[in-house]
């Protein structure tokens, strides 16, 4: 059994990624990471809990990364309630914006920074989820050997990759796809100002990497000119895509923006070999297993 340590399980149309981290002195190290395909992973119970022994990840600390079709991330105004009402106040408010009964949801929040929208009505990203669905995933887990501490969306937990890529004032939009569709985080300061879905992904046509090019530059309008921060000088994509990609070639001729597509096994701590095929199926995984606060015993729900 691995002593200690972050075990991430993110969910995807394809199958489910793990990935493992050992904090080693102040630094966090990958030690492991996979993908299995499988249409129907809460089907196979049996097959997973003797995957997850034969990796030693027997009863480590685990955080949970949910598919794209049972939450939604929401932009509202923060009500005026105590704290403690605040999150009965955010189900009410979104409760005609999402497509499933908000009685039956989960609900978090994560605030804005105070100078987001030129210090104007105080916003908040809701993060809505399916409680059926997360208590699935959450049982799943538990009798594969896991201990899961934590459930995450891949929109946050891409963070814990780039908060340290956004660490000056100026702003960096971090561009992520999977095989189902893609997202773009707009950060200053190691802080999320703006995120959002856009339909475009992995397996996209060429010929529709203008109109993803199109969406990222009006996301990028709307956070100088309605969120008032500067501009984006940096453009990240992930996961790993090569130089002469119809994507990759698309932005450099159409933003005026420092773009790259950035591999992993130079951003994180690992002695494994990350292949650009790995990348595509586990960058979030990865990203998830990088978040320190179960490590050092704490946490959000």
């Amino acid at each position: 059994m691995k002593k200690g340590g972050l075990t991430s399980v993110v969910f995807t149309t394809e199958g489910v990624a793990f990935a493992h981290t050992t904090k080693k002195q102040s630094e966090l190290k990958l030690d492991y990471c996979d993908f299995q395909p499988t249409p129907a992973p809460l089907k196979e119970t049996e097959k997973f809990s003797q995957y997850i022994h034969s990796k030693a990840l027997d009863g480590t600390q685990a955080s949970l990364v949910l598919p794209a079709d049972c939450y939604q991330i929401l932009l509202v105004e923060k009500p005026s309630v105590p704290d403690e009402e605040l999150i009965d106040a955010l189900r009410w408010r979104i409760k005609d914006l999402v497509s499933f009964d908000v009685e039956q949801a989960i609900i978090d929040y994560v605030d804005l920074p105070e100078d987001a929208y030129r210090n104007r009505s105080k916003m908040v990203y809701v993060v809505v989820a399916q409680a059926d669905k997360i208590e699935s995933f959450i049982e799943w887990s538990q009798g594969i050997g896991l201990h899961p501490v934590a459930v995450d969306v891949p929109e946050l937990a891409l963070l814990n990759l780039s908060e340290d890529l956004a660490d000056e004032e100026a702003g960096l939009a971090v561009f992520f796809m999977d095989s189902k569709n893609s997202s773009i985080n707009l950060m200053s300061d190691s802080e999320l100002y703006f995120t959002r879905q856009l339909q475009y992904n992995l397996y996209s046509s060429p010929e529709s990497a203008g109109g993803a090019v199109l969406e990222m530059q009006r996301s990028m309008d709307y956070y100088e000119s309605q969120i008032g921060k500067p501009p984006c000088v940096r453009l990240i994509v992930f996961p790993m895509l090569m130089d002469d990609d119809p994507l990759i070639s698309e932005l450099r001729y159409n933003l005026p923006l420092d773009i790259h597509s950035l591999n992993l096994e130079n951003l994180v701590d690992t002695d494994l070999e990350l292949s650009a095929e790995l990348q595509k199926k586990a960058t979030i995984a990865i990203a998830a297993a990088l978040r320190v606060d179960e490590l050092n015993g704490g946490g959000r729900a």
